[in-house]
């Protein structure tokens, strides 16, 4: 049975009929549930197949085959696209209803149509074993999401949307040049045939290695850790709360999926040339990204900035090449999914609920939104890695992809180190912002105006809106007592490195 395709593209399916029903129940119904039953299709996949990895391939003529593939890798990616989504999907459901209300209610079925389509981008991103494939579904997350922030955003969105179109497609075009001209080393356009020849071309050969360095650079620029960030804080703060938290929490850690696919595994002799400069890349976005979030005072910014942090870990991790840093840096993306889904969702109640996003001018919320407050802080919690969330498996793992990276490369163990100031950092802007929005000396919000006063009611009258936040919540601590998708990921990439 076509299980993966089914997956793939019910997503997409669920988007088309969303168009001819503009319904604001219906439509997020139909969403939520698309997504839902993608989740469950991936899974009942994992558990019934026979292997660690699980096939589908389709005759492309005359590109030759294209198919989807679901291991230890694609899987965890794969669960939390759908888990993670259809919680944003059920917070749209009241987050954005009055501010369709000034829109227009048709607005419904568009949004739901781009969401679910930046979904199905997604999905088909982590689920391909073409690199065609892979590119198609790769560029088809940027269209859908540069129209909801587009469409949909805040004051300055032309800006923002278009920046984040420029950059993120200029950095697919450079991807694409090394996917093509390691397509055409190899003869082939399928991921696990180029695995398979991996070493047959030496290591020295300069075509390839060439195009590792495209598609590096390609997948930097979506991950948007340090110099190639431009596009990012405009962009979180000007998309509405569950785009940001799409964005955040999905989008920028796919570009850590393909570097692990594609470099640290299919050209695994060429991204050892190249690793140890990711890893100082991403201790660099670590660092400074931590330090911007420090001095932020809106909370959104504070958010985008530690998400250039938290990828930072990711590249660390995916440049130890080591089987536990990859694993721990997989651990992360689920980890940043729970994270930045709950905080950029909890950022759109605290601003549609004060009337204004700066910290300093919020304090004490804490008893009058407990349960936000709750969930807030197990996000951050997640973020800065205690446990028992999950965000302290996975940097647990990254920091010792990396030490063991150092024992084979001295030079890396003063990186190695600086890393660890990483961590004190996202530990200290986490509580600190923790200390001004939910603590503190209790503000004075009754001066707000009449629109922001009725964006009020979206938490007043609408409790629902919390139970995205704490399913989220609870799978993170779940996660971290129960770390399936560290084991299962760990076990399927010792199995491809041959080392841990």
């Amino acid at each position: 049975m076509p299980y993966l395709l089914a997956a793939t593209f019910l997503p997409f399916l669920a988007a088309l009929i969303s168009l001819f029903k503009n319904d604001k129940k219906y439509t997020a119904i139909l969403s939520t549930s698309s997504l839902i039953l993608a989740l469950l299709l991936i899974v009942y996949t994992a558990i019934a197949s026979k292997s660690s990895t699980h096939i589908e391939t389709y005759s492309w003529q005359p590109l030759g085959n294209v198919g989807f593939q679901l291991d230890g890798l694609s899987l965890s990616f794969s669960v939390i696209i759908c888990l993670v989504g259809s919680m944003i999907s059920v917070y749209s459901y009241y987050f954005m209803d009055k501010q369709f209300e000034f829109l227009g209610p048709e607005r419904w079925s568009a949004f739901y149509f781009l969401y679910l389509t930046f979904i199905f981008g997604m999905l088909g991103t982590v689920l391909s074993n073409n690199l065609l494939e892979f590119y198609i579904f790769f560029e088809l997350m940027l269209i859908p999401s540069y129209f909801l922030i587009a469409e949909f955003g805040n004051t300055d969105r032309s800006r923002a949307s278009f920046s984040y179109f420029l950059w993120t497609h200029v950095g697919a075009l450079v991807m694409l040049a090394g996917l093509i001209a390691v397509a055409f080393s190899y003869g082939t356009l399928d991921m696990n045939s180029i695995y398979s020849h991996s070493h047959q071309l030496a290591s020295s050969n300069e075509i390839v290695l060439y195009a590792s360095v495209a598609i590096l650079i390609g997948l930097m620029v979506k991950l948007g850790g340090f110099g190639l960030h431009i596009w990012l804080p405009s962009a979180y703060k000007e998309a509405p709360a569950p785009v940001a938290a799409a964005l955040s929490a999905l989008m920028s850690g796919i570009a850590g999926y393909a570097l692990i696919r594609i470099l640290a595994i299919d050209l695994s002799p060429f991204f050892a040339t190249l690793s140890p400069y990711l890893i100082i890349w991403g201790i660099i976005s670590l660092l400074y990204g931590g330090f911007v979030a420090l001095s932020q005072d809106d909370v959104r910014l504070l958010l985008a900035y530690s998400s250039i942090s938290q990828m930072g870990y990711m590249a660390i991790g995916i440049g130890s090449n080591t089987a536990f840093g990859l694993a721990g840096s997989v651990s992360l993306y689920a980890a940043n999914g729970f994270a930045k889904a709950i905080l950029f969702m909890m950022a759109g109640l605290l601003i549609t609920n004060t009337g204004q996003a700066m910290m300093s001018r919020m304090g004490g919320l804490a008893g009058k939104y407990p349960y936000l407050a709750t969930f807030s802080m197990i996000g951050f919690l997640t973020m800065m890695g205690v446990p028992p969330t999950f965000g302290f498996i996975a940097e647990f793992f990254i920091f010792q992809g990396i030490f063991s990276s150092s024992l084979v490369h001295a030079s890396l163990l003063g990186l190695a180190l600086l890393a660890l100031l990483g961590s004190i950092i996202t530990s200290a802007y986490s509580l600190w912002a923790v200390k001004k929005v939910f603590f503190g000396k209790v503000q004075n919000h009754s001066q707000i105006s009449a629109d922001s006063s009725g964006l009020h009611a979206i938490l007043r009258e609408n409790q629902n809106i919390l139970i995205p936040l704490a399913v989220l919540a609870v799978s993170s601590v779940i996660a971290g007592i129960y770390p399936v998708f560290f084991s299962y990921s760990l076990t399927y990439l010792s199995s491809l490195l041959g080392v841990a």
